[in-house]
């Protein structure tokens, strides 16, 4: 692979956008150059009024194999998601069967080796007996469910809890919503099978009392702790005590709310649930005063027949990576995030706090995993123009500007103007 230049861009970082050109050599970034100097490439891209940035970093992703590649696979999921600006992706261990072992992760890891687009991380997951594995294992952090979500990994019971929190040597992500709690309420609204009253189920109160619940069990106990989606006000007031304590929020939890159950009903339900607009509200707060770290879209592709059955026969999950960049570039046209937040959000904090050695910057000696965005174009979402498996977006027909039109993962051209025009370049993140 040459020397490739990406000339006369516009480039984000953490400190702002400023003009330079990009050099790119044997998958690193050599440099960056002012306009005024054009070093030598064996290959220009003219990238002229187009904003150039560090690819993105999706901490949280369910590509749904082993166990369900009818709903998503490697090649689509990763397809997805250098569409959407995505260079590097950490997938979920609640898979069929769920990763716990050593073993099982071994086994993923064959299974996706040469079959991504992007590069990827593998989570292993905590069953409540299996901690010898997880601090044996080499994978990028351990996933604790507070509860039952999809896959049915739910964890109860305080000592199981505390020995993770206490002796595991990962970072621990944990899916914080209260079993008892959703219990309760399953049975307040058990006549009721609207889509609407999954937002009742599984209530705010579930969600803010399992954060402050297991946020004061890792301070106690020392451990490294990432609270995944947050959706809620409470949890936010919650989490500002903890200030060692990271968090993430989806963006079907910034642009969803209850109101749209009732043109998207079944499609819209996840967990946890989408809130309220004041809830909403809050969590574009929370991203402008730095009380959330990174954005993370929680992935989780199902077929569109699956999400036409009754409510009780409808599994949780909206698919995401197809539109991630989309919405963030939108926001930034909408003055709602700054590119400097962007990058700051989706690529510098996601590799800080995963340890994503080589990620998230635009600076000589990175990986060159970028994504050029063409600021000024608009477009409608569409199925036809998804590439996740499951064919469908709750952001259908949204109309947005600013669109990932390159993506380069380890210095190759991955994906260019809608299309997929590269190998699969990606590598395991360890």
């Amino acid at each position: 692979m040459g020397r490739i230049l990406l000339k006369g861009g516009q480039i984000g970082s953490s400190a702002g956008v400023y003009d330079a050109h990009v050099l790119i050599e044997d998958g690193k970034i050599i440099d960056t150059y002012n306009w005024d100097e054009e070093p030598e490439a064996d290959e220009v891209i003219d990238c002229e009024g187009k904003l150039i940035l560090p690819g993105l970093i999706d901490a949280h992703v369910h590509l749904r194999e082993p166990g369900q590649s009818h709903k998503e696979d490697w090649e689509t999921g990763s397809s997805a998601a250098v569409a959407g600006g995505v260079t590097t992706v950490l997938d979920m261990p609640n898979n069929d069967p769920p990763v716990v072992t050593m073993a099982d992760l071994e086994a993923k890891r064959e299974l996706v080796r040469g079959r991504s687009y992007c590069n990827y991380g593998l989570y292993i997951g905590f069953n409540g007996e299996n901690l010898d594995e997880i601090n044996s294992s080499d994978a990028v952090a351990v996933k604790f469910f507070g509860c039952d979500s999809t896959g049915d990994m739910g964890v109860r019971g305080e000592a199981a809890v505390k020995e993770l929190f206490g002796k595991s040597n990962k970072l621990i992500v944990v899916h914080a919503e209260d079993a008892d709690c959703i219990e309760k309420n399953s049975k307040t609204y058990s006549n009721d099978s609207s889509p609407s009253v999954h937002s009742k189920i599984r209530s705010p109160e579930c969600a803010v009392i399992a954060v402050k619940k297991f946020c004061e069990i890792a301070e106690r106990l020392g451990a490294r702790l990432h609270v995944a989606h947050v959706s809620t006000e409470g949890e936010l007031a919650v989490l500002n005590e903890f200030q060692k304590i990271t968090c993430e929020v989806s963006p079907h939890h910034l642009m969803l709310c209850e109101d749209d159950y009732e043109a998207l009903g079944n499609f819209l339900r996840v967990n946890p649930p989408v809130r309220s607009r004041n809830d909403i509200f809050a969590l574009w707060k929370g991203l402008k005063f730095g009380e959330i770290d990174i954005i993370a879209t929680d992935h989780a592709p199902h077929t569109i027949e699956e999400k036409e059955r009754d409510y009780l026969k409808t599994p949780s999950g909206v698919p995401e990576l197809d539109t991630l960049g989309p919405i963030l570039f939108n926001s930034i046209n909408d003055e709602g995030l700054t590119e400097a937040e962007v990058v700051k959000l989706c690529c510098e904090k996601p590799a800080e706090i995963f340890g994503l050695k080589g990620k998230g910057r635009i600076e000589a000696g990175f990986d060159a995993d970028i994504v050029v965005v063409d600021m000024d174009l608009e477009r409608k979402i569409e199925k036809v123009n998804l590439f996740t498996k499951c064919g469908w977006s709750p952001y259908e027909g949204m109309s947005l500007k600013g669109w990932p039109i390159m993506t380069f993962v380890g210095g190759e051209l991955v994906f260019k103007g809608g299309k997929i025009v590269g190998g699969k370049a990606g590598k395991e993140c360890l």
